[in-house]
C-alpha cells in the first residue's frame, strides 16, 4: 500500500488546495501575527513536497498579493500617524456637521478625506481580488499573471529591438574618404575595420597535355595556269572553190565567179 507522504498533494484534491492557499493570503492581510506561522509551514509543505504546479502557483499569487496589501496599509497607517502629528488626531472637537466643513482646516480634512476613502477603497479591493480568485478555482481556471512573474523574475526577457538599416546610407570602409556623393557617417558612428585578406594559395601549376606537333608536309606540285591561247586568224581552206581567185591588185579573195574584186572594184578577169 502506498504510503500517505509519498502520494501527490496528500491525496488532497487540487482545487481545495488551491482555495485553502488563498484563504491563508486574506488571513495575512487581515490578522498577520495570527497566520505567519500557518502560512510559512503550509508554504513549506507545497514546495518541499510533492504537490502540483497548480498549488504552487495559487500560493505565490496569494503571498505576493497579501505582502502587497500589506505595504498599501502600512502607508495609510504612516497618512494617520502623520494627521495625528500635524493636526492632532483626526476629527477631534467636531459638535456638528458645519465644524466639518468651517471649523477644521482644510489640508486636515483633505487628509482625513483621504484616509477614510482610500482605506475604503483598499478594503473593497482585497476582498474583490481574493474573492475573484477563489471563484478562478472553483471553475479550474490556473492563474497566470504577468505582475506575479516579474516580482518572482520568472517573465521571459523581451527581445533587444535591432537598429533598422533601411534607407541607411552606406559606410565607408575604415580609414578612407567617403565616396563623392555618399553622405558622412553620423557622430558617434563606428565605422567597421576592414578584415584582413585570407591567405589564399596559389593553384598548383598542371602537368602540360601532350600535345602532337604537325608534321609539314611536302607541298603539292601546282601547275602554272595555262595562258589562254591567242586567236589564230582563219585560214582559207584549201578545198573551199569558192575564195579561189584574188585580186591582182590588193590581195582579197574574191568569189571565183566575181568579176570585179569585192574590196577595190579591180577587174578580176
Amino acid at each position: 500500500m502506498e504510503k500517505v507522504y509519498e502520494k501527490k498533494n496528500f491525496g488532497i484534491p487540487v482545487t481545495i488546495l488551491i482555495i485553502l492557499a488563498y484563504f491563508i493570503g486574506f488571513s495575512l492581510v487581515r490578522s498577520l501575527s495570527g497566520t505567519l506561522l500557518i502560512a510559512i509551514l503550509f508554504a513549506g509543505a507545497v514546495f518541499s513536497l510533492q504537490f502540483d504546479d497548480k498549488v504552487k502557483n495559487a500560493v505565490k499569487h496569494s503571498y505576493i498579493f497579501a505582502t502587497l496589501f500589506h505595504l498599501l496599509y502600512f502607508l495609510f497607517d504612516i497618512l494617520e500617524s502623520f494627521i495625528n502629528m500635524v493636526f492632532g488626531g483626526r476629527f477631534n472637537n467636531i459638535n456638528n456637521i458645519g465644524d466639518f466643513f468651517y471649523e477644521i482646516n482644510f489640508f486636515q480634512r483633505a487628509f482625513n478625506a483621504l484616509y477614510t476613502y482610500g482605506l475604503l477603497i483598499v478594503d473593497i479591493a482585497l476582498v474583490v481580488i481574493f474573492g475573484l480568485f477563489i471563484i478562478m478555482a472553483l471553475f479550474k481556471k490556473d492563474m497566470n499573471l504577468f505582475f506575479v512573474k516579474t516580482v518572482l523574475g520568472e517573465a521571459a526577457p523581451k527581445p533587444k529591438k535591432q537598429a533598422s538599416t533601411y534607407n541607411q546610407p552606406p559606410v565607408a570602409p575604415y580609414g578612407q574618404p567617403p565616396v563623392s556623393g555618399q553622405p558622412h557617417a553620423p557622430q558617434g558612428h563606428v565605422f567597421q575595420k576592414p578584415q584582413a585578406p585570407v591567405n589564399q594559395q596559389p593553384p598548383a601549376p598542371q602537368a602540360p597535355v601532350n600535345q602532337q606537333i604537325p608534321v609539314p608536309q611536302a607541298p603539292v606540285n601546282q601547275q602554272p595556269p595555262v595562258s589562254p591561247a591567242a586567236p589564230q586568224p582563219a585560214q582559207p581552206q584549201m578545198g573551199d572553190k569558192k575564195l579561189e581567185v584574188a585580186c591582182p591588185s590588193c590581195g582579197n579573195l574574191n568569189n571565183s565567179q566575181a568579176k570585179f574584186c569585192a574590196s577595190c572594184g579591180s577587174i578580176i578577169k
